[in-house]
Parts: C-alpha cells; sequence; structure tokens
C-alpha cells in the first residue's frame, strides 16, 4: 500500500512538472528581448523586401530631421535657461526662446506624424489595418516605454500615467 501511495505522488509530481513546462515555454509570437521599433514594425507587418528597403530609407530620413530639430530646441533649452542668472523669469526674451522651443516640438511632432504616413503609403490593404492597430506600440517603443497589452473592453481602460518629461 506503501508503495502505491509513493507512485501516486510520483506521477502527480510529473504531471504538474509537465504542465508547467508546457505553460511557461516561450511562444514563437513573442517578441525578442529588446527588439528596436523598426524590427518590431517589419516583424509584425511582415514587410517583403522591397517594403524594408523603402521603410529604411524613410528611418534615415526621419532620424536625419529630427536630430537636426532635436538640437535646435537644445540651443534653444540652453539659451532659456542660461537666462536664469539674470533673474527675471518672466521676459521678452523668455517668451520668446519658449515660443521658439514650442515651435521646434510642433514640428517633432508633425515631421512623425509624416513619417507615419509615409510608412503606411508602402503597406498593403492588410498590412495598414495591422499598421493602425500597432501605431500606438511603435510610438511607445519609439519613446522608450514598452507597450502595454491591449484593452479587452472589459470596464475602464487601464490609467498608465502620464509620458515622462521629455529628456528625463
Amino acid at each position: 500500500m506503501r508503495i502505491l501511495q509513493w507512485i501516486i505522488a510520483l506521477l502527480v509530481l510529473c504531471n504538474m512538472g509537465l504542465i508547467l513546462t508546457i505553460w511557461l515555454k516561450p511562444t514563437h509570437d513573442d517578441p525578442p528581448p529588446h527588439e528596436t521599433p523598426r524590427d518590431y514594425v517589419i516583424r509584425t507587418l511582415k514587410f517583403s523586401a522591397g517594403q524594408v528597403a523603402k521603410y529604411d530609407v524613410l528611418i534615415k530620413d526621419h532620424q536625419h530631421a529630427m536630430h537636426e530639430l532635436r538640437d535646435k530646441a537644445s540651443k534653444y533649452r540652453t539659451t532659456l535657461f542660461a537666462n536664469l542668472k539674470n533673474e527675471q523669469q518672466s521676459s521678452p526674451v523668455t517668451d520668446s526662446l519658449t515660443t521658439l522651443i514650442t515651435n521646434v516640438q510642433k514640428q517633432i511632432e508633425m515631421v512623425t506624424y509624416n513619417h507615419f504616413a509615409q510608412v503606411r503609403t508602402i503597406c498593403t490593404d492588410a498590412q495598414k489595418t495591422e499598421f493602425d492597430t500597432i501605431i500606438g506600440d511603435v510610438i511607445k517603443k519609439m519613446n522608450g516605454r514598452p507597450p502595454h497589452p491591449p484593452h479587452d473592453g472589459q470596464g475602464p481602460p487601464p490609467h498608465h500615467g502620464p509620458p515622462p518629461p521629455e529628456g528625463h
């Protein structure tokens, strides 16, 4: 009778181990660790080699434009904060600089919007539908934030808080 209990216990442990192995096994749909936004788009939309080549040109152009705009904004910020030593928090110079920074930020948003509008044009109709679904996750990946799982429609959507301040 004692041997039968040991056999049953061993079979239960083997079954639990098998269930855990199957449950914890990574699926092939899991994204690679530290996947870039570029690779995420290519993998998710299943871009062809021709689409990848066009996408890479769009990325290069986008990065070049963003680099120039960020440099410009950085120079304006440096000048703005150098103005602190004048002890005039609100002055025409301060107002002008903050307006310039705001205008550059607007340009950054438009460059990014136009970039993704161009990316969408290289998609097939089926890819456009998927693109429209993933664009929020792509933006989050570009900003260094992990995408959150899709909302299931049950109850209010989860609150993820405001984005971190630029440059932090």
